[in-house]
């Protein structure tokens, strides 16, 4: 197949056009010229067959009713899909067998479509959102219909940076620009990809005291039928993003640093269950209904919001310590009497030495993958990418703030053709990097580049020391999991 042009007319898998189609007929529907172009043609009209049929009828009523004139058993279908209810079944079969009444509101509603149709397809001065000057914005002419997909091919962006100490929220940037998105990406639940898979590990470290150090094939493995308390139905076999293995041991550094998929598959197997590691993260401040029991939630296929993802993070910059994001410390009226006062939640979500590993492995994770980009911080952090490239993460800690950055498009078809350009790495780490240079060189924000990441005093109970922890494992062994001593979770 040739390569459109135009995405909406285009996919691979036919399905998925028509899927493209039906939102973009609902962005038009959302926006405020349609509003004004209901309000002035069919609004009134609508008032007649509302009293006639005791309904205040919808664009969704409407556009079924219309349809089901055109396709036979279309009503009975959507009703046997629980799309609609009993009353909803009864009111559109008793307009659509009233010859008269009925037909004309169809009509009404034909020829509004053909209306909308008409002025989304005719070309009028507008203004648009631009990245090409400081204004974001620039006047052109074109249709209304093209200036929806111009608009929804813009890729989007959610920052949240937390004081981890306390939750205080110091920056909060929920799209590239409120007047022409008005979309918040920080509760948007998007896919999380690989910046999910440090919860996996910390798990296997605090429930079994697994150092990182320790080695791990890296090859393919199976979370088979009926194998521990997975509850799967048929044999689960993930691959690597690259399809590629290196057929011998790795560390758990190597692993985490390299996104290798093989070893968190690994080590779900031997936490033998899903629960551990969706209790951590509900721990971590994770609404839990959101992450599926299923083994390939160690690969993060969850959706879950930046909110909840840069709060997870940041108990990693607290010692183990979740603290819930707030925006607002207090109110006070104009007298200055307190009105309201937020209550900081604390819950210790990991115990501190294996926290401290956590927190060792997401910097040798960051510091692996290009150096130490020339920050003066303690830094550390974890990308993430998703199916098809559609979401890139980061997600990055640094003593005393923690930064989340998701970047993607309004849709989850929009998005790069290849890999090179849509990872995290590529698309959501540079923006914390630029951050962390700009508060690190800026001497009139309060930002302490120069702050270290809390060590627990004493000598860890981890070994993060791989050359002594391989002097006491001299057969070089991939690690094999004591299951009969479990360390204190929680």
């Amino acid at each position: 197949n040739a390569v459109r042009e135009d995405p909406w007319e285009y996919d691979e898998d036919d399905s998925n056009v028509e899927i493209k189609m039906e939102n973009l007929r609902a962005q038009i529907r959302s926006s405020e010229r349609y509003d004004r172009l209901r309000d002035a043609e069919l609004s009134e009209k609508l008032q007649t067959y509302n009293t006639l049929f005791k309904h205040d009828f919808s664009d969704a009523d409407l556009l079924r009713i219309a349809r089901a004139d055109m396709q036979r058993g279309y009503i009975t279908e959507l009703y046997a899909k629980k799309i609609i209810s009993k009353k909803q079944k009864d009111l559109y079969e008793k307009v659509l067998g009233n010859d008269d009444q009925g037909q004309a509101l169809i009509d009404e509603w034909q020829d509004f479509e053909k209306s909308v149709q008409k002025a989304f397809d005719t070309k009028v001065k507008m203004t648009v959102f631009t990245h090409e000057n400081a204004n974001f914005e620039k006047d052109t002419v074109m249709t209304p219909l093209d200036s929806i997909k111009y608009h929804r091919k813009h890729l989007q962006t959610g920052i949240l940076a937390i004081e981890p100490q306390n939750g205080h929220i110091k920056a909060w940037v929920g799209g590239i620009n409120l007047k022409y998105f008005q979309q918040d990406h920080i509760h948007t639940n998007r896919q999380v990809g690989s910046t999910f898979k440090p919860f996996v590990y910390a798990t296997a470290i605090a429930f079994q005291g697994i150092s990182p150090c320790a080695e791990v094939y890296d090859i393919q493995y199976t979370i088979s039928k009926g194998e521990g308390n997975f509850h799967m139905q048929n044999d689960w076999s993930p691959k690597n993003s690259d399809n590629e293995y290196e057929a011998k041991p790795i560390t758990l550094y190597t692993g985490l640093r390299e996104s290798k998929n093989t070893v968190s598959v690994y080590l779900m197997k031997q936490i033998g269950d899903v629960e551990p590691v969706r209790k951590l993260a509900g721990n971590l401040g994770i609404n839990t209904s959101k992450l599926p029991p299923v083994p390939s939630l160690c690969l993060g296929s969850a959706d879950i919001s930046l909110y909840e993802m840069t709060g997870a993070y940041a108990a990693f910059a607290n010692n183990g310590i979740y603290t819930k994001p707030t925006f607002i410390k207090q109110i006070e009226d104009k007298n200055g009497k307190l009105i309201y006062r937020s209550v900081e939640t604390e819950e210790q979500a990991l115990q501190p030495d294996a926290n401290f590993v956590m927190v060792d492995m997401l910097r040798n994770a960051l510091a692996g993958r290009g150096g130490s980009y020339e920050l003066k911080s303690e830094v550390g952090g974890k990308t993430g990418t998703t199916q098809n490239h559609s979401d890139g993460w980061f997600m990055g800690i640094t003593p005393n703030l923690v930064v989340g950055t998701w970047v993607g498009g309004e849709d989850r078809w929009i998005r790069f053709r290849d890999l090179s350009l849509g990872q995290g790495s590529v698309m959501a780490r540079p923006i914390f990097i630029d951050l962390l240079k700009r508060l690190e060189s800026d001497p009139e924000v309060d930002y302490d580049k120069n702050a270290k990441f809390y060590k627990p005093p004493g000598r860890l109970s981890i070994s993060i020391d791989c050359e002594e922890y391989h002097n006491l494992h001299p057969l070089n062994k991939p690690e094999s999991f004591d299951t009969e001593e479990e360390r204190e979770f929680f």
